[in-house]
């Protein structure tokens, strides 16, 4: 025996051995090698197929498959598509195929041989995280906006406040070029920034006329107990920081940290511009609405100094937009 059969004969017990399916096919689709594992993986004995055409290539994929053949007889290598097919039995089974063209002694190719790994539990183990991580997703949601719905009705007169700073934060954050997942986060704590105010007494909180001294210092710890309140919630995104930060300003005048600059959240940083121009064009028990345009004054006049100039530049651009409060 050559050696050269010795390795023919060699490679072929590892193609019959191997625990991943692995076929082969002419250029016309005809099945020319069918292994063991292929014979448990699909359910057709080698002696159903050889010859005929390749049995596991659905109707509707056919196209997909004609052109991963024609890659292959061009010469390429190809891996890793992943596609559903049907076993013998008709029962699906999801598949990742990665294949290479077969070549005669010139070097010709008459064909190609396909290497096939069963993906079906990965697949299902994927959706069903899919499903969980979705399940968690919305008993997050529903978690938020219970919280919210809590501060509105201890403190009625602000109702749909968190609701307008979300949406004036999500678009000055658009506006800015944020990506989504940093625009949602800033969704969900604005949803919540004024949690905090479940520690603050219902009567101040209603309170009309101006607050004293003691009653503003009370609703002042809003900021730090809504971090409180937040700091347990696991999140992808920095919620409770953001919550706590959207009283911080520019210039380190702000509460309760007393942050300045950059030290605060950008997250934070477009919460307090979005929450100032919300509330100052809103009406409060202790006075009137003021509208928008003194609200749009106060970011323009503290620009750079209370407020970031990047934000105040988005927000601005907003409303000469047409942006409405709602």
């Amino acid at each position: 025996m050559t050696a050269e059969q010795i390795g023919l004969q060699t490679l072929w017990s590892l193609v019959q051995g191997s625990p991943l399916a692995i076929f082969a096919v002419d250029r016309k689709a005809s099945v020319l090698v069918w292994n063991k594992a292929a014979e448990g993986l699909f359910g057709w004995d080698e002696q159903e197929v050889i010859g005929q055409k390749n049995p596991i290539v659905p109707e509707k994929q056919g196209k997909k498959f004609r052109q991963l053949r024609d890659r292959a007889l061009a010469g390429e290598v190809y891996t890793g598509m992943e596609v559903r097919v049907r076993k013998k039995n008709g029962s699906p089974v999801d598949i990742s195929v990665s294949t290479a063209p077969l070549r005669d002694r010139s070097g010709v190719i008459f064909g190609l041989m396909a290497v096939v790994a069963d993906v079906s539990e990965r697949k299902r183990m994927e959706e069903a995280l899919r499903e969980s991580l979705q399940k968690s997703e919305r008993l997050f949601d529903e978690m938020i906006h219970a919280l919210a719905s809590a501060v509105e009705k201890r403190d009625p007169y602000t109702a749909g406040h968190q609701q307008r700073v979300a949406r004036l934060a999500c678009a000055i954050a658009g506006e800015m070029g944020l990506p989504t997942e940093q625009i949602n986060g800033i969704r969900t704590a604005a949803i919540v920034h004024d949690i905090g105010k479940l520690s603050v007494p219902a009567e101040i909180l209603s309170k009309p006329g101006r607050l004293s001294e003691i009653e503003m210092s009370l609703i002042k710890t809003h900021s730090q107990a809504g971090y409180e309140i937040l700091a347990g919630i696991e999140c992808c995104w920095p919620i409770a920081r953001i919550v706590q930060q959207h009283h911080e300003r520019m210039d380190g005048t702000g509460y309760p940290l007393g942050l300045a600059g950059e030290v605060i959240l950008l997250e934070a940083r477009i919460l307090t511009v979005a929450d100032v121009v919300e509330a100052m064009a809103s009406y409060r028990p202790y006075r009137p609405a003021n509208g928008i345009a003194p609200a749009l004054a106060e970011i323009k006049e503290y620009r750079g100094r209370r407020y970031d100039p990047e934000v105040v530049d988005a927000c601005l651009t907003l409303f000469n937009k047409g942006f409405m409060l709602g």
